[in-house]
């Protein structure tokens, strides 16, 4: 084993751990009596068949924990459409305004490199947000 691959072991693990406490995070915001809706094509799923769907591309470091541009998604928009921008992108401008998804888009951008004790301290963020949602 190379010497520095055990830091980018544990850098994936922390992401992904991140990632998943985001995501459960931003589908349990926005379920209702049990079900949610997806963002772009109006389908009622169930927690465990939504998705969380950015609405501005690449999924990079810069947006990927921006609650303000990840919405919940059934499986069709965010996998085999791609995340159906046109729908996604027309949505965000009109409730975010034109000036604040361009600003978002340029924003999108910049490449982050998070530190595992980063992705930690996310992870731990939205472990909390979720438990207040909860109660």
């Amino acid at each position: 084993m190379k010497k520095g691959r055990p830091l980018i072991i544990k850098l994936k693990v922390r992401k992904q751990a991140a990632w998943d406490a985001f995501s459960k995070f931003i589908r349990t915001k926005y379920l209702k009596n049990g079900f949610l809706v997806c963002y772009t094509c109006g389908k009622k799923m169930t927690l465990e068949d939504a998705q969380a769907g950015h609405g501005i591309g690449g999924r990079n470091n810069a947006v990927l924990f921006m609650e303000e541009v990840v919405r919940p998604q059934c499986q069709k928009c965010n996998g085999f459409l791609n995340g159906n921008y046109p729908v996604f992108t027309m949505k965000l401008m009109e409730e975010l305004g034109v000036k604040r998804y361009q600003n978002l888009v340029i924003l999108s951008n910049q490449i982050v490199k998070w530190t595992a004790s980063e992705f930690l301290e996310i992870e731990n963020y939205y472990r909390g947000k979720l438990e207040k949602l909860r109660n």
